[in-house]
């Protein structure tokens, strides 16, 4: 019981943080900035967000993963195995910011360096929180993105003051790094000291990375190819976003549970049983119906008070787009525990049917059907996705349980 308090305080504290990160920045900020730019302005600047938090969820959550992977292999780990990684990184991130400039054909009102400024520090941000996660200390690592929410509202002033959004969300992931600089102890020396292991923990670290991007970048799909793929795109950007902004939200239970439930499998000896498996994928799907009615009903009030004038050209979205967006985030929580139980081939073997699949599936009814075949297309692969894992994760779980790790 004092294990099972333990893991609830912390899984709370955990999205409290999160809660007032994602609050400031889909109540106040995206709001804001669609007040003064408009729909096809907003757009603009969420093909680049969207890009920013692509990059860090692939690069920065990778990162943190595989530390919290080898952590639970090795028992320790060096900063400066993830020190040079994240070097290495800005050097693909200065041409990811050119590509995306090119495929857009504009920069939003930002520079080129504003751009890529963001995208890096996005990264940093979104593997700094291992930090917190490896000691299990929830408390700063609920405060940790509490400071981040206080920067993005200081960027909001110096956006008043300059109009350049770039401000908003550097001041909030700085903010966030400063933090940790102080409190915490993955950024300190010896900065690049490694493990004679070095070369294997990379080779796990762009693993992960790889699968997160073949799996997140379908949650960025609709900021990201609305614009490429049709005329009109940066509004059906703006509007799809409206859409299935409460289902993307939903994350928000997803997110410190996937945090908080890493952090003590990582620290957890023995294996799981396919039984007990089981019983966790009903309990998924049930939360996976509960959630989507509820965020149906959260799009209609969230539509309604700050994009009203929006309310009837999205609301026939609500269901299957939310529904799309909770599955896709109840597929992270499996990812977590079938990653944690069984071989690391298993999530590129998933990543990789998926992005086949969203290609195969999605992009040909979005360019047939615009945002309604891009709310039926992420649902489909990401239902795929679920059986993916389930079927995977069973396989790869032994009768009894034993530890399943490897290199």
């Amino acid at each position: 019981m004092r294990k099972i308090r333990k893991f609830a305080v912390d899984f709370i504290l955990g999205a409290v943080g999160l809660l007032a990160m994602n609050g400031v920045t889909s109540l106040l900020v995206y709001p804001y900035l669609e007040r003064q730019l408009g729909a096809a302005g907003q757009g603009q600047i969420l093909f680049f967000t969207a890009i920013a938090g692509l990059m860090g969820a692939t690069f920065g959550s990778g990162a943190a993963y595989a530390r919290l992977k080898i952590y639970t292999r090795e028992k320790q780990t060096e900063n400066g195995e993830y020190n040079i990684f994240l070097l290495i990184t800005a050097a693909v991130l200065a041409l990811v910011t050119v590509l995306a400039i090119v495929l857009k054909g504009d920069r939003a009102g930002a520079t080129g360096i504003g751009i890529f400024a963001v995208l890096y520090a996005t990264t940093v941000r979104h593997y700094g929180d291992v930090e917190y996660r490896m000691s299990l200390n929830y408390k700063r690592f609920s405060l940790y993105y509490v400071i981040i929410a206080a920067g993005y509202l200081s960027g909001l002033l110096l956006y008043k003051l300059t109009g350049s959004w770039v401000l908003i969300f550097l001041t909030g992931e700085c903010a966030g790094i400063l933090f940790l600089i102080i409190t915490g102890s993955i950024f300190r020396r010896p900065y690049f000291r490694t493990t004679p292991a070095f070369k294997n923990n990379l080779k796990t670290i762009y693993t992960l990375s790889g699968s997160y991007f073949l799996s997140d970048f379908v949650s960025a799909a609709d900021r990201l190819l609305f614009p490429i793929l049709l005329v009109n795109g940066d509004e059906l950007t703006s509007l799809y976003y409206y859409a299935s902004l409460v289902g993307k939200m939903m994350s928000l239970i997803s997110s410190p549970l996937n945090g908080v439930l890493s952090g003590y499998i990582a620290r957890e000896e023995g294996g799981l049983k396919r039984k007990t498996f089981m019983k966790i994928i009903l309990l998924m799907l049930a939360v996976w119906v509960v959630v989507t009615l509820g965020a149906c009903l959260g799009s209609y009030i969230f539509v309604y008070l700050f994009y009203r004038s929006y309310l009837e050209t999205v609301r026939a979205l609500f269901l299957i787009a939310n529904a799309g967006q909770v599955i896709f985030f109840i597929c992270n929580t499996m990812m977590v525990v079938v990653l944690r139980y069984t071989h690391e081939r298993n999530q590129i073997i998933v990543s990789a049917c998926y992005i086949a699949a969203f290609f195969a599936i999605t992009v040909p009814l979005i360019l047939k059907y615009g945002v309604f075949g891009m709310a039926w297309g992420i649902f489909t692969v990401n239902t795929l996705k679920f059986i993916l894992f389930a079927v995977l994760g069973f396989i790869g779980l032994s009768k009894k349980p034993e530890v399943t790790e490897t290199a």
